[in-house]
């Protein structure tokens, strides 16, 4: 017998990405051109503004909250990849992020992640200029042996350049499955935790050479019908706590319901 589910509602979290290193999140090139770029970025098909993909956010996300929870499975693949590993109706995991598990029995995926196109100011920056937007980071594969590039070492790598900022957007589903919903406020605080976790990390490609370094700003939760929550000092600084997470937002401000 299944668990019984009611949707309680969605929250909406809204907030802006600012740059604070070259973001490289690839396009993919089928064809190399004589002085091109080797690695171009994302970008929207019609306008050539670049964007961030929620598959990224959410992806990296993903990723920070295995590790974090201490459940990356020893194949590499994805918690809740298929049914050989435990299934628990409680994994914050597989409730955030969803999951390929056949007997999984708690509802539908909580987190939802929007793109994240160019704020306005951004905007007005590549019409004004878009062949001086992005920035072309060159770097080199050094000869252990010579000490000096390799042939064929060098590449090119497209950066959209720090101090660009885009707009967030995420909504996070929560559902009553017998405990008025505490289970999934727990994992929508745990969620905010996670962007903690990204600032402290990276986004995007080659976070190890310093790209993708970002920070959020202006976050704030949007419940119908409730005020603005400013999320800014609220949500870092929390030691991760697999066991109880942060009361970043309380019951009564996600809910409407007292604690």
């Amino acid at each position: 017998m299944g668990i019984e589910l009611r949707q309680l509602g969605r929250v909406r979290v809204s907030g802006l990405i600012r740059l604070r290193s070259g973001l490289h999140i690839g396009a993919g090139k089928d064809s190399v051109e004589i002085g091109g770029i080797d690695n171009p970025v994302i970008k929207h098909p019609f306008t050539g503004e670049p964007y961030i993909p929620g598959s990224s956010i959410k992806g990296k996300l993903r990723f920070l909250l295995e590790w974090a929870f201490g459940c990356v499975r020893a194949d590499g693949q994805a918690w809740g990849f298929n049914d050989s590993q435990p299934v628990a109706a409680e994994d914050p995991v597989l409730r955030i992020f969803g999951n390929a598990l056949k007997e999984w029995k708690a509802g539908p995926t909580r987190l939802v992640v929007r793109d994240a196109p160019l704020c306005e100011a951004g905007r007005k920056r590549y019409r004004e200029a878009p062949d001086a937007f992005f920035e072309e980071k060159t770097e080199v594969t050094i000869d252990r042996i010579k000490g000096k590039a390799l042939d064929g070492g060098l590449r090119t790598q497209e950066r959209v350049p720090a101090g660009v900022g885009f707009d967030f957007e995420m909504v996070f589903r929560l559902y009553d499955t017998g405990d008025g919903g505490a289970r999934d406020l727990d994992c929508l605080n745990w969620t905010l935790q996670g962007l903690a976790l990204l600032e402290e990390d990276a986004l995007g490609g080659s976070g190890s050479r310093g790209y993708g370094r970002i920070a959020f700003e202006d976050l704030a939760l949007h419940v119908p019908e409730r005020e603005r929550l400013s999320l800014d000092n609220r949500f870092r600084g929390h030691r991760f706590n697999r066991e109880k997470a942060p009361e970043i937002v309380k019951a009564e401000d996600a809910l409407g319901v007292p604690a």
